[in-house]
């Protein structure tokens, strides 16, 4: 067996702060053309309901953003307390194959989006669908969004890169990761002693 055959097979580390701010960047920018594709079928005439698709935007989007927002930051505490090294195992994922992942996991997504739409075009929904739907993406969006800071601001207060493991055949981590890994960041533990003062002279 060819070294790149295991080496594929094994689960890659992926950056927690990076991969919830663009899955939290995602979700926005996809719940903004989920709205304005509502906005023009409202333009153009077609039968909406603005109310109840305003009430199902709603609906769905304070949910999860109150989880959020309110659970987030105990919830980073409390699974930086299991924090480990990597295990030897593993191995960090590549841009290449990270940007693979990702193409298909929005692909898999707006797949969905659009059934959906389909789905309350054809049953006369009068877009609350779109409102469903855009009001879940923008509420889970913003909250992996803030997330992401705290996991950043996690990294500068301990000094370390924190990451989570991504299974070969997966498209993204789990949304809520029960066990994180630390590294060092780099040139955290550099000795200073031997770096040269501000007011030396270059002779």
């Amino acid at each position: 067996m060819r070294p790149e055959t295991l080496l594929a097979g094994l689960p890659r580390l992926v950056r927690v702060a990076d991969e919830t701010r663009w899955r939290g960047q995602c979700s926005v920018a996809a719940a903004l053309v989920v709205a304005a594709f509502w906005a023009c079928t409202w333009l153009l005439g077609e039968p909406v309901r603005p109310d109840r698709t305003a009430l199902a935007a709603a609906a769905s989007a304070v949910p999860p953003l109150v989880a959020g927002t309110l659970g987030g930051a105990r919830r980073v505490r409390r699974t930086l307390l299991g924090a480990v090294r990597p295990p030897r195992s593993t191995l960090h994922e590549t841009l290449a194959a990270s940007r693979d992942r990702r193409m298909r996991l929005a692909s898999v997504v707006l797949t969905g989006i659009v059934a959906l739409l389909l789905f309350d075009h054809f049953t006369g929904g009068g877009g609350v669908m779109a409102g469903l739907v855009a009001g879940l993406l923008a509420g889970l969006g913003a909250s992996d969004w803030v997330e992401s800071h705290r996991w950043e601001s996690a990294e500068r207060e301990r000094e370390t890169r924190i990451f989570v493991i991504v299974r070969p055949d997966a498209l993204s981590p789990r949304l809520a990761p029960q066990e994180v890994y630390e590294t060092p960041r780099p040139g955290a533990g550099r000795e200073r002693r031997h770096e040269p003062s501000p007011f030396d002279l270059e002779i």
